[in-house]
């Protein structure tokens, strides 16, 4: 049987299986491909979780329960003699890598300690597709997926397990006689075909995902692929260009459906994140339909959408079938930079009607907000607190910019100055890169830890919640009223 070993340049703690690969393997498998994974999930390469982070800005209270109660730790020994063990032990025919800016340099790592065992190697995800001239340079990577990968790697199986030649798959760079083939792109795959994820590839303590106040078993399951707009910041809009049409597209409810009742059956899942960027954009007949066959399945969810698309009838709806908590994008305060610097088209009216509209349900509503946009100063991170304070939202989610690579802001730092060519966004939530005059990165870094303070203490004690900015002891005390007053 063809082997193929996966790794997962993960960060830490991020437990939620990804349906990326989770469906990856299901692919494989349905088509008789043995495949395993190596995961990093539980290996301690950076200092600091992005859940670390988001408790330590008071962006969610500290959990009453923890991974270790729950038998969860970091693992002890090292992640490259481990990977290198699977390898030899395993002897894959092919080892792929999936990893994001973050988490490429460490992946690459392990691809490149494996390199004498002479194994054909493959890198794909959204590095790999932003940036596949920068990935195809390394010595040890012979081939470079981009875009969607289902398709393009079961053909690159079937064919390497028959000895054929491969260089020409659509969607893969190939390297061949000292030469790099670059095949086209092949259209994107209608996500209704492919199997349900599975789960059995990840180790059990994959399934636990801190959500609100909680941890519980849960499932991340795709509703859409893709979206249909192209926010300046966000990759989608390099896919857009990539396939020369939108890459958004919708599973059917059906399908979905009976998906989440597998996982519940097969794994007890007692809580689902809806993978769907703008779900209420849909048609009315798809949203009609997914109120009607969810409503038998009382497993509580989280999911996202615009704050445009928010309707009284929408939420109210979403309420009676199980919807416990959704986030909707601020990003920036500033309407006028919303809409010409992040093609974000919707006023903050709209923010604020559509914040107040889920509250009015007993839905638990947060907002994304991210600050240090390029040219973005001080005055205008307070629009984007002010914009918060009226809203009101139960949780504030904030997160540092980061230029990622094949989208409209990254060359606008680039060609500004802001960030130096070849330099990548790192981990939106606890990174910041940008070296520009509106604003420091030591400012920026004292208003991220202290927003959801100047967020929700009265403006009168702003003062105090400055010195906070940069002094620990003072940030400290602000941090203990803050979680006892204001943390859900």
């Amino acid at each position: 049987m063809f082997k193929v070993l996966l790794i997962q340049a993960n960060s830490p703690m991020d437990t939620m299986i990804p349906p990326n690969l989770s469906v990856m393997s299901a692919y494989l498998k349905q088509h008789g491909i043995d495949v395993k994974l190596f995961d990093t999930t539980f290996y301690k390469w950076r200092n600091l979780t992005g859940d670390d982070m988001r408790e330590t800005t008071l962006q969610v209270r500290k959990k009453k329960v923890t991974f270790k109660d729950l038998g969860i730790d970091f693992k002890k020994t090292d992640m490259t003699d481990d990977y290198l063990k699977m390898v030899e032990e395993y002897k894959p025919n092919l080892i792929g890598l999936s990893a994001v800016s973050l988490t490429y340099k460490m992946g690459l790592s392990l691809i490149s300690a494996s390199f004498d065992f002479h194994i054909p190697t493959i890198i794909g995800g959204v590095h790999a597709t932003v940036c596949p001239d920068e990935v195809v340079k390394e010595k040890c990577v012979d081939i470079v997926c981009i875009g969607e990968g289902e398709q393009a790697l079961l053909e690159l199986c079937q064919r390497m397990d028959k000895e054929d030649d491969y260089s020409d798959i659509r969607n893969l760079w190939v390297k061949k006689d000292g030469k790099i083939i670059k095949n086209p792109p092949r259209p994107p795959i209608d996500i209704n075909i492919l199997p349900f994820q599975d789960w059995e590839l990840f180790d059990k303590k994959r399934k636990w995902k801190p959500m609100g106040n909680e941890i519980n078993i849960t499932a991340c399951v795709e509703l859409n692929r893709g979206c249909p707009f192209s926010c300046t910041y966000c990759t989608n809009e390099f896919f857009h260009k990539l396939y020369k049409r939108t890459n958004y597209r919708e599973r059917k409810i059906e399908k979905f459906i009976e998906e989440v009742k597998y996982l519940k059956n097969k794994h007890n899942i007692k809580y689902l994140y809806i993978a769907a960027e703008s779900f209420l954009v849909t048609k009315k007949e798809r949203f009609l339909k997914f109120i009607r066959l969810y409503g038998k399945i009382k497993i509580p969810f989280w999911m996202e959408t615009r704050p445009e698309s928010v309707t009284d009838e929408k939420i109210k709806l979403l309420k009676g079938v199980g919807l416990e908590s959704m986030n909707i994008g601020i990003e920036s305060g500033n309407e006028e930079y919303r809409y010409k610097m992040l093609n974000r088209k919707m006023t903050n009216q709209q923010i604020v009607n559509a914040v107040q509209i889920v509250k009015k349900y007993g839905v638990r509503i947060g907002t994304n907000n991210i600050i240090g946009f390029p040219d973005e100063t001080r005055e205008n991170i307070f629009e984007t607190i002010l914009l918060n304070r009226e809203a009101d939202p139960d949780s504030i989610m904030i997160h540092p910019f980061n230029p990622y690579f094949g989208t409209e802001l990254y060359n606008y730092c680039l060609k500004k100055g802001y960030i130096k060519e070849g330099q990548h966004g790192k981990d939106y939530r606890q990174d910041y890169i940008l070296e520009q005059p509106s604003i420091s990165q030591k400012e920026l870094y004292g208003l991220y830890r202290t927003f959801a303070m100047y967020t929700k203490f009265p403006i009168s004690r702003w003062n105090e919640v400055k010195k906070a900015e940069t002094d620990d002891v003072v940030f400290k005390k602000l941090s203990k009223e803050y979680e006892k007053r204001y943390l859900p």
